[in-house]
């Protein structure tokens, strides 16, 4: 049995950026305090191979950021 994985839902992360008036991925990764690298390979569809799960900081900056619950920005797989 495989581990369960913690994606990214993109389209509520890109819509709370879009709220917060970030405009790229550079505004985005400072305010939650991660690499431009760590947001683009995260908004990436999970079949891309440079696509990487988000990591604690990720998740932690993003529930800083824009608030909770986790649900909102993340689920299982």
């Amino acid at each position: 049995m495989e581990k369960p994985i913690i994606r990214l839902n993109t389209q509520e992360f890109m819509k709370a950026a879009n709220d917060h008036k970030l405009n790229n991925d550079t505004q985005l990764a400072a305010k939650i305090g991660v690499s431009v690298t760590q947001v683009w390979r995260a908004k990436l569809p999970t079949d891309d191979p440079r696509h990487n799960t988000p990591g604690t900081a990720f998740i932690a900056g993003v529930l800083l950021a824009f608030g909770g619950p986790f649900e909102k920005f993340f689920f299982l797989d």
